[in-house]
């Protein structure tokens, strides 16, 4: 089903809103793209992995066009502006995860579906059924009582 963009930001807060009322959410961001503000060490990335949670000491909220959180990086804390247009990812404590396109950095998206087309291939060798054996013709493993 092909989304407007509004309805994929819509999407996105929804589902990372959601995720917040967990323990905590990494969210992947695109920290080139207008309006981020985090640390300047981390501005030269090509992705950005930031750790959020509603349970951290530090402020955070959600707006309609950002969420904004007090992360500790070291020993300081510094007031991070994230877009919801920067974020490209997100990824949850139970393992689930969501990457929306159209906000995902040329780079990161080819590494996404190289990831997804390894990950498919596997999975499908891992149902064929098909068996190794061994040199003399035997199955490689053996029930052992």
């Amino acid at each position: 089903m092909m989304t407007t963009d509004r309805e994929a930001m819509t999407d996105q807060k929804r589902t990372i809103e959601k995720l917040l009322n967990d323990e905590q959410v990494l969210v992947h961001l695109n920290p080139q793209h207008a309006g981020v503000v985090i640390p300047a060490h981390l501005m030269d990335n090509r992705t950005v992995t930031l750790r959020l949670s509603r349970f951290f000491k530090g402020r955070m909220s959600t707006g309609s066009d950002q969420i904004t959180a007090e992360l500790l990086f070291g020993t300081e804390y510094f007031i991070c502006s994230i877009p919801w247009t920067s974020i490209w990812g997100a990824s949850s404590v139970r393992g689930e995860e969501f990457v929306w396109t159209e906000a995902a950095p040329t780079e990161i998206l080819s590494m996404v579906l190289a990831h997804q087309e390894s990950s498919r291939e596997l999975q499908s060798s891992s149902f064929t059924g098909k068996s190794r054996s061994t040199r003399n013709g035997t199955n490689h493993l053996r029930r052992v009582k």
